[in-house]
């Protein structure tokens, strides 16, 4: 392209406009015709990429417990049919497995807890389901949660953080650790974080059918 637009002053110095208009489209049509053909591509390509794409309205990820696409995906759905949101606009996501402070685990994806903290410091995760004590290591990070002083956290144990309600314990994990589910203080979808933990209230109580509450926590 450098080339052509030296080639054209070049040959085209002491020519009049018209001349010169004349000049360049009577030899360097097909160079014009090609970077139009390309930028109109690259125009429709991203049109419809934009088009496509759904921006999630809401993210939950559990931490270090079993992986299961097969769960993962069940919930999104269960999910989607009672809140009125779409499939593509949920995250549910289980691939969160990491060692942390005095918690060291073997065969495991450790990139995950990068991941993890950069989504965090992004805003893009809405709700979390973790061990007592990744939620406490979040803290030492700096990471804070959500109030739920006046959320109904139906019949599930709440979780008292320095005397404040912060969490709600779903059960205890394969670790006999509490199993929290909270909310970063960062997450910006705070109206599909309370429809989620309605809907585990209601999975929990039996009163949602579909899902069962133990299929998705175990």
């Amino acid at each position: 392209m450098r080339e052509w637009i030296i080639d054209i002053k070049q040959k085209t110095t002491h020519m009049s406009k018209k001349d010169r208009y004349s000049y360049i489209l009577t030899y360097y049509w097909y160079h014009i015709l090609i970077i139009c053909s390309v930028l109109a591509l690259i125009f429709i390509f991203g049109k419809h990429y934009a088009a496509g794409r759904v921006v999630p309205v809401f993210t939950c990820v559990m931490v270090n417990q079993d992986i299961s696409a097969d769960r993962d995906n069940k919930v999104t759905e269960d999910f989607a049919k009672k809140s009125g949101l779409s499939n593509e606009e949920i995250v549910f996501d289980s691939n969160y497995n990491f060692s942390y402070g005095d918690v060291k685990l073997s065969g495991v994806n450790e990139s995950s807890y990068e991941k993890f903290f950069l989504q965090w410091r992004n805003e893009e995760i809405d709700a979390v389901i973790v061990p007592e004590s990744f939620y406490n290591h979040c803290k030492e990070m700096g990471g804070q949660f959500k109030s739920l002083e006046n959320v109904d956290c139906g019949e599930f144990e709440v979780y008292l953080d320095n005397g404040k309600k912060t969490a709600v314990v779903l059960a205890k994990d394969s670790s006999y650790e509490k199993l929290l589910l909270a909310f970063p203080d960062t997450g910006k979808n705070n109206e599909n974080c309370n429809a989620f933990l309605d809907y585990l209230i209601g999975v929990n109580e039996g009163g949602n059918g579909g899902i069962k509450f133990e299929e998705i926590i175990y």
